[in-house]
């Protein structure tokens, strides 16, 4: 998570056309090795970044309002005294009462800028199970207090998640305006989305063998990034 930490996720793997990560944090530090101080900087808002494993390391940022990192903070940590239940605990405890269990959540589509996820819930021992609908950020902290995993989309991987290959972040992604409140997509400033363009097209002319065209775009990325540091 930019500014106050960073939530890990793990074991990317199949299940329809959906695709779950356990949320594993060992520590409450950021662990930011595999990606650097310097890509992080780049998102100015609070932003939680959801690590995504298959084939490779992937990040799928997605930018929330502050309340949401702090409070996903607050529930990493396990020896914190809360003096009322938090609108996470609540639904915790209100589903518990009520004899259901929260079984999942899902971040299940991208409408222009913006994300949608949903949270399942169910009876023990019975197959009927309920959903509502929620933000990302809501559904993420509801997933971490419940000890539940979470499901992203196999679509939004495709076009949304960052692939970290030897520290640099790179993407299939596309330029967009995003709305804090509303838990969006996060290109970044210009020169981020700039970069990304340019490292997917030369991803794409790679997988094609076209490879006088990928060292082409891979000349341009160079000169991009020497640019950002003289500034």
């Amino acid at each position: 998570m930019r500014k106050q930490g960073f939530l890990e996720g793990n074991k990317w793997q199949s299940w329809g056309q959906l695709h779950p990560f356990s949320a594993q944090t060992k520590d409450l530090r950021a662990d930011v090795s595999s990606i650097g101080q310097g890509f992080l900087r780049r998102f100015q808002s609070p932003t939680i970044f959801l690590k995504v494993s298959c084939d490779g390391d992937f990040l799928l940022p997605i930018i929330v309002g502050e309340f949401s990192v702090e409070k996903l903070i607050d529930t990493l940590r396990e020896d914190a005294i809360v003096d009322c239940p938090n609108q996470f605990q609540f639904v915790r405890d209100l589903v518990g009462k009520l004899g259901y269990k929260v079984n999942m959540v899902k971040i299940t589509e991208r409408i222009v800028n913006t994300y949608f996820a949903r949270i399942y819930f169910s009876k023990p021992g019975e197959n009927n199970i309920q959903s509502v609908d929620a933000r990302p950020s809501d559904a993420i902290n509801v997933a971490k207090l419940c000890k539940v995993p979470i499901y992203v989309n196999k679509q939004i991987i495709l076009t949304d998640a960052i692939r970290i290959i030897y520290g640099m972040g790179r993407a299939r992604d596309t330029k967009s305006v995003y709305d804090v409140v509303l838990d969006s997509a996060a290109d970044g400033p210009d020169l981020l989305a700039e970069e990304l363009d340019l490292v997917r097209n030369m991803s794409l002319a790679i997988k094609e063998e076209r490879y006088n065209d990928a060292a082409l775009w891979r000349d341009k990325l160079m000169k991009l990034r020497e640019s950002r540091h003289e500034l």
